[in-house]
């Protein structure tokens, strides 16, 4: 089943890569042109390298031959290691108990350049050049109060939380120009206006299913639900409207 869905995201990437090729705000780095991932994922694939989250460290893989991958030193970075979103010459990676930034300046040997500690959640991320977007999710996955967790990262060094904004069931998140989609499970699609990231705004949520992940793409946010697929146009986003979907 989760092969399939994996192969559900794939088709719907390349069926509109084919027919959009105006780009979006997405925050994802689309130079390398590997794509896009969600920010729940647990890879990425920047340049000449695959980068994978297990656990408890981060293993490189240069993949100039496909063919022939050549696994990189293994790299420790502490518990529960759970996701991993790129963007420019930078890794975010969400743990358990934190968010770690590595610089990927020299693609084969990733370096630490900061983290910020919370207490045990689920803890998806996705960033831009001076911001990163936190949701921690409680209960099942930990004592921290469910949410949006907004990071001032200018110091790259020393992260600053400018705002925590209380969301229920937070899951994977997207970000689009100056709105985060966040998913909420059961609780729907909730879109917010960080404009001015530290006054954050709910400006609306869609309840079209039980939302896990999301990947923006051009001007489409592809949604991963736990019935499939939905695919929401966002040219503008002061009105998003539902396309299409894809059942399992």
């Amino acid at each position: 089943m989760y092969c399939r869905k994996i192969l559900l995201f794939v088709c719907v990437l390349l069926l509109f890569n084919a027919s959009c090729t105006k780009e979006g705000g997405s925050s994802a780095d689309a130079s390398s042109g590997t794509g896009k991932g969600g920010s729940l994922a647990r890879f990425t694939i920047t340049g000449n390298y695959l980068y994978l989250a297990d656990w408890n460290s981060l293993r490189v893989f240069d993949i100039s031959n496909p063919l022939l991958p050549i696994e990189k030193p293994q790299i420790p970075i502490g518990f529960g290691i759970e996701t991993i979103f790129p963007y420019k010459n930078k890794l975010f990676i969400g743990a358990a108990t934190g968010m770690y930034v590595y610089s990927i300046a020299d693609p084969a040997a990733p370096v630490k350049l900061s983290s910020v500690m919370h207490m045990r959640s689920c803890d998806p991320v996705v960033s831009n050049d001076t911001i990163s977007y936190v949701t921690l999710r409680g209960n099942n996955c930990g004592p921290a109060e469910s949410g949006l967790y907004i990071y001032d990262i200018k110091n790259i060094s020393s992260p600053l939380l400018l705002k925590p904004l209380p969301l229920s069931s937070p899951y994977g998140l997207g970000l689009v120009d100056s709105v985060v989609f966040v998913c909420r499970g059961s609780n729907g699609l909730t879109a917010v206006n960080v404009k001015t990231p530290s006054d954050p705004k709910i400006i609306d949520t869609k309840n079209d299913g039980f939302y896990l992940d999301v990947i923006p793409y051009n001007n489409l946010l592809i949604c991963y639900v736990n019935t499939g697929i939905l695919i929401y146009d966002i040219s503008d986003l002061g009105n998003i409207s539902k396309i299409g979907e894809i059942n399992n």
